[in-house]
């Protein structure tokens, strides 16, 4: 029995081998000394891309004029490995169509949402188009780590309309905006 098992284990461990691939160059004799061998390394990378750091928005009446749009910004990361720019596609939960609306309890509140690459306060940004995507190829950073708010590289500008928050019933709307980055 223990020569059946070690006649078993001799073949498995021969079986292993002969499946491994064989590297470039192994020396067919020993050296006297020295024996030299050289193997091949490849590294595959998968291309991929990742959305990070967004935070919600809250869009309230602190400090807001009668006549002004209501405006809440994000920025947030892009990063990608193997994709020069990406695509960037914004969609609206309640808005069953193209647009963006806010839920409340007995209507719904169209809002506006800008894109741009440009993290500034002040930056305005450009319309999405009705289906939510946006025409521009934009730059990404390379690789997905996004450690803090300086590598940021995109921002999402929401505004409600003065004249749609002014006429608005319910006092409390909601929405869950979906980004979506897609390597180019």
């Amino acid at each position: 029995m223990k020569n059946a098992v070690r006649a078993l284990s001799a073949a498995m461990i021969l079986g292993f081998a002969s499946s491994a691939s064989i590297a470039v160059d192994n020396p067919a004799t020993p050296g006297l000394t020295t024996s030299e061998g050289s193997i091949d390394i490849t590294l595959n990378i998968a291309q991929g891309i990742q959305i990070q750091e967004l935070t919600n928005i809250a869009l309230d009446l602190d400090g807001v004029a009668a006549g002004n749009d209501l405006i809440g910004r994000d920025t947030f990361c892009v990063g990608t490995v193997g994709f020069a720019g990406y695509k960037i596609q914004f969609d609206s939960a309640t808005s069953v169509t193209d647009g963006f609306l806010l839920q409340g309890s007995s209507e719904t509140l169209p809002y506006n949402v800008a894109f741009t690459a440009n993290t500034a306060t002040g930056a305005t940004g450009v319309q999405t188009n009705t289906d939510g995507t946006m025409t521009p190829t934009y730059t990404p950073n390379t690789g997905y780590s996004c450690v803090d708010a300086a590598e940021h590289n995109a921002q999402v500008i929401v505004t409600v309309p003065a004249a749609v928050w002014e006429a608005a019933a319910d006092l409390s709307y909601t929405d869950t905006l979906t980004i979506t980055v897609s390597g180019e």
